[in-house]
């Protein structure tokens, strides 16, 4: 009896087990599930342009044309926790790519009121109504080996709308590689400045030709909040 009873038990184990639910898989490289894609290669159709002609889908890529200063924002989901990852690269410029959070499209100003952050090196700016400076002692840019603009570079910017840090971790990606391990290059903190908005990309100003591809966001921030997935 002893004996038919585990076996009962052990066989309604193996049923169960099989009837068990499998983890999502994630459709990145990043092994992240609640990672969105962006962008699907081939249009703009989820994002918005400040100009006409500003920007294209081009070669897989989201492409800068150069043609004006401007951005183009997201408009799927606005965030303010957040995980954002993309790779980027500079074709043509005289100014280092720049990516804008926590900014505002109601009213839209210049470089939608946000805070931009300048990857992969880490410069930065103060878009904000009273700001419109340098930030000054809200940013932190941390050392590190210098990343060619001129080649693909991976960077991750994580937010939290509600201690007001933002941080970003770049690195270059060499060869055929599809991830690098970052190195935390920029941290912003102003409680005052968190607010969900926009992620956009900035183009600073004509003449410019940056280039983006394999965007992604979470938000809300379900796996490691507060944490980089890419070091």
């Amino acid at each position: 009896m002893f004996r038919k009873l585990l076996g009962v038990l052990a066989a309604g184990i193996v049923v169960a087990s099989g009837f068990a639910p499998a983890a999502q898989a994630a459709d990145n490289p990043y092994g992240d599930p609640n990672l969105v894609p962006m962008f699907d290669g081939t249009s703009l159709s989820a994002w918005t342009s400040s100009k006409a002609g500003l920007w294209s889908a081009k070669n897989g890529v989201i492409h800068g044309n150069g043609t004006a200063r401007g951005w183009l924002y997201y408009t799927k989901q606005q965030v303010g926790t957040f995980r954002w990852i993309f790779n980027v690269r500079q074709v043509k410029g005289n100014h280092k790519p720049t990516v804008l959070i926590w900014g505002t499209t109601d009213p839209i100003r210049d470089a939608l009121s946000a805070i931009q952050f300048q990857p992969p090196n880490g410069g930065h700016w103060d878009y904000r109504p009273g700001h419109n400076d340098g930030g000054g002692k809200l940013f932190t840019q941390l050392p590190h080996s210098t990343i060619d603009i001129k080649k693909w570079a991976q960077c991750e910017l994580i937010g939290n709308a509600t201690t007001g840090v933002a941080r970003m971790a770049c690195c270059p990606l060499t060869g055929t590689a599809v991830t690098c391990k970052g190195v935390e290059v920029l941290r912003f903190t102003d409680r005052t400045a968190g607010r969900v908005g926009p992620l956009a990309l900035q183009v600073h100003n004509s003449g410019i030709q940056d280039e983006y591809r394999g965007l992604y966001v979470e938000s809300p921030v379900v796996t490691k909040p507060d944490e980089f997935l890419t070091l």
